[in-house]
Order: structure tokens, then sequence, then C-alpha cells
């Protein structure tokens, strides 16, 4: 589900590409997306908690669910030099890795 958010966000709201990345950090999954709009999404912000959906809408919560679900989460807004091409890196941590 984290992955699936992160990833519809990506393609609904850039129009470049994105590109999903799956590793195991410290006993614990990370899921990241990466895409090349360096806007952090209002859904992932520190906010998050104080942002309202109507209750009938069909968009709106899948970002607050992703915060909700991880147990860990950060943005990094990257520069234009070297390999990363730019854009922002948004990743979750969820669960325990089995070893």
């Amino acid at each position: 589900m984290l992955a699936t958010e992160l990833l519809t966000n990506a393609h609904q709201h850039t129009t470049r590409e994105y590109a999903l990345r799956v590793v195991g950090i410290g006993g614990r999954l990370r899921v990241g997306v990466w895409d090349r709009d360096r806007r952090v999404p209002p859904g992932f912000a520190a906010e998050c908690e104080r942002v309202e959906v109507h209750a009938d809408a069909e968009r709106g919560r899948g970002l607050c669910l992703v915060r909700a679900c991880s147990e860990d989460r950060g943005v990094s807004v990257l520069r234009d030099l070297g390999v990363s091409r730019g854009g922002k890196l948004l990743w979750v941590d969820c669960g325990a890795v089995a070893g």
C-alpha cells in the first residue's frame, strides 16, 4: 500500500519520469519514490495532521495514510548535480525485515 500510494502521487502530480526503490535498512524495509519535481506534497509535510478532506472526496488522503502507516518517513530535495538528476525523494520505513 505504501509503495502504491507514493507511486500514484508521483504519477498524478508530475509530468516527468519517476522511480521506485525498495531496500532493507537497519532491520526495516525502506520504500522510496523519486521524481523530478522538487515540490514537497502537502500531504507528506509535517502539517499533514491538519489537512482536512471531505468525507465523500475521492482524493487527498493517500499521503496522510502513508504517514499514518509508516514507522518513519522523510523527504530529500535533490540538486541537479551528479547522478541524482534533481527532484525529490520521498521515503518511508515500515516493519522489520525478516533475516
